[in-house]
């Protein structure tokens, strides 16, 4: 087998990765979250459902412009993936990569509200 410009065998790797991780990075936040919000004294909640939003958007971006932005940026740039056309391929990242950060964000939020609630408790005891 060659291996191709970007990814071995489909040009949607990467977001579907990118879903797959972000889905149970999210639930492994959410867990945390309920459990430091049930044992905490701390019940504040600034950001409300920010961080949850931030992720669901990051997520959903993620494969839109992955999966279905990839014919698009197919339409605009023929071959783009398999061939080099640099514009085509950096463009497509950095539309991945806006949303993987928007993501990002959003699970800094959540850890930021699950250090809150644990150092609540911790200087609770």
């Amino acid at each position: 087998m060659q291996n191709i410009s970007l990814w071995w065998a489909c040009p949607w790797t990467l977001s579907v990765a990118a879903v797959q991780a972000g889905g149970l990075g999210m639930a492994a936040i959410g867990l945390t979250l309920i459990t430091a919000a049930r044992v905490s004294p701390s019940t504040d909640n600034d950001l409300g459902d920010l961080p949850l939003w931030l992720c669901i958007s990051g997520l959903l971006g993620v494969f839109a412009v992955g999966y279905p932005g990839y014919f698009v940026f197919d339409a605009i740039w023929p071959s783009f993936y398999y061939s080099p056309v640099a514009d085509g391929k950096n463009a497509w990242l950095v539309g991945q990569a806006f949303f993987i950060g928007i993501y990002f964000a959003g699970m800094m939020f959540a850890l930021a509200g699950v250090r809150r609630d644990l150092d609540a408790l911790s200087s609770a005891s």
